[in-house]
């Protein structure tokens, strides 16, 4: 026989059967290691998601709160009676739908401790004025805002707050921000609470003139003020509002108009000159 016909015969002879074999029985056993890891990484992580269950909710759950989101709304929205499963709870989706639902939270900060502890601390928007509708309507709304502009209900002691009356209905809702000149108006009230300006104390802003605020102040003189880049927040608007201040509480200090109910801070006029006399008749303001 040639060389070549053994060679042959070889190929046909195939894999020996002990080595196939040997191949099934280790694929065997290496399935039977997966299933086994897999079986035994299921138990563990069952065995660790008891762990993370909720035993004492008194102790096991902190959560702090301001003056009106009450403590029993944040157990509730996320599930965290005794015997809930911390391992199971969506924290990051349900923060974000309480953000949205209550525009009375500002921030909303969520600690786990392993196994089973979770602190939750809210942090409340704090109201900086009240903010009504056109003076022809009531001013008493509940409706607030805060530094930020979000505007929301807060029923305690607003009274003292300054007063910004929007423009015109429909009213901006909570949850919203505030637009246009009643963002400028909370813009104002923010600039007017720095030290500097402490003699300027405002009462209540209108905000229905479309080129300038109309401020009523604590002792019942009014001025209307405007500034360069009014309606946008930005630096120079801020830089421009300033100066408008500083003119405006300086001819003030004066008292060289003694019989003065209205302040002009309009730049209507000429740059940086302030004007006052008598409050206008109703309609001309």
């Amino acid at each position: 026989m040639t060389n070549r016909g053994k060679n042959r015969n070889k190929k046909a002879r195939g894999v020996p059967p002990r080595v196939v074999a040997a191949l099934v029985l280790g694929l065997g056993g290496l399935c039977v290691l997966g299933l086994g890891a897999v079986l035994g990484a299921r138990a563990l992580r069952s065995i660790w998601h008891e762990q993370c269950r909720v035993g004492d909710h008194e102790l096991d759950v902190v959560i702090t709160t301001g003056k009106m989101v009450h403590r029993d709304v944040v157990t509730m929205h996320f599930g965290l009676t005794n015997g809930a499963n911390l391992a199971e709870i969506p924290f990051a989706r349900l923060r974000e739908n309480l953000l949205e639902r209550v525009p009375n939270i500002r921030d909303i900060r969520i600690e786990r401790r392993l196994p089973n502890r979770v602190t939750i601390d809210i942090t409340e928007r704090e109201p900086l004025v009240r903010v009504g509708l056109p003076r022809s309507r009531n001013g008493k709304t509940g409706r607030v805002a805060d530094a930020e502009g979000v505007v929301f209900q807060f029923s305690s002691n607003t009274s003292l707050l300054p007063l910004v009356r929007e423009p015109a209905e429909p009213a901006t809702p909570p949850g919203r921000k505030l637009v246009g000149n009643a963002a400028a108006a909370l813009r104002l009230v923010k600039a007017a609470a720095l030290p500097e300006f402490s003699e300027f104390q405002i009462l209540e802003v209108e905000t229905t003139h479309p080129d300038h605020l109309l401020v009523t102040l604590r002792n019942y003189d009014k001025a209307m003020i405007a500034w360069d880049h009014m309606l946008e927040d930005t630096r120079l608007s801020g830089e421009s509002l300033h100066r408008q201040l500083k003119h405006l509480t300086e001819a003030m200090s004066t008292h060289l108009a003694p019989n003065t109910t209205m302040w002009n801070a309009t730049d209507f006029g000429k740059e940086g000159r302030i004007y006052a006399g008598p409050l206008p008749r109703l309609g001309n303001q």
